[in-house]
């Protein structure tokens, strides 16, 4: 089987550029805005690619459970963008359907995706911690800027930060990861 791991870590750069992008246009314009609604999900889209990536790449060693953290992960991450369309489309009812189910899916699939992470060996182990933490993460941060940035449901991206250091370590981790077969990193990235 083919391991590339090369794409995933210049997909995790790109997203923590965007997470970085939108959490830094939110602190300078503080308002909520509509538009970054639509924005947000392009860096949150390639992190799903990646973190699924990541569980292409080490499956062989993390088992049922980081197969149930990645369902629960992209599960939130689809029923949270779907809130995001719902806010862009003016549909009350998705939006409600999107919160809590969305970032509450998407935190425990994170928490056990990067537990097994940890478990597997094959990433280093700040890439888990750093995925189980990345809500956690994203949370403290937008808390941490509310005396500028007020906390709100939607339209502002301070704490988006964390989502993008999270992504960042991963791309660390995939481009050092010790593959199943010995190879490491992105230096033996598609060779069988």
């Amino acid at each position: 089987m083919r391991r590339t791991v090369s794409p995933y870590v210049t997909m995790a750069v790109a997203s923590f550029a965007g997470w970085a992008a939108l959490a830094v246009e939110s602190f300078l314009t503080p308002p909520p805005r509509d538009y970054r609604d639509a924005l947000v999900l392009v860096p949150w889209t390639l992190y799903a690619v990646v973190v699924a990536g990541a569980h292409r790449i080490q499956r062989e060693r993390t088992g049922a459970l980081a197969t149930a953290g990645l369902a629960g992960t992209l599960a939130g991450m689809a029923v949270s963008a779907a809130g995001n369309l719902g806010v862009l489309l003016g549909n009350d009812a998705m939006v409600a359907v999107a919160f809590p189910v969305g970032p509450g899916l998407f935190s425990l699939g994170l928490l056990l995706f990067g537990v097994a992470t940890v478990r597997a060996g094959v990433l280093p182990r700040y890439a888990g911690v750093a995925l189980a933490l990345s809500q956690p993460m994203a949370i403290a941060i937008g808390l941490a800027l509310s005396w500028h940035v007020p906390v709100h449901p939607h339209g502002s991206y301070t704490g988006a930060l964390g989502h993008g250091l999270a992504v960042l370590a991963l791309a660390a981790g995939l481009a050092t990861a010790r593959l199943p077969d010995g190879r490491q990193g992105i230096h033996s990235a598609g060779r069988p």
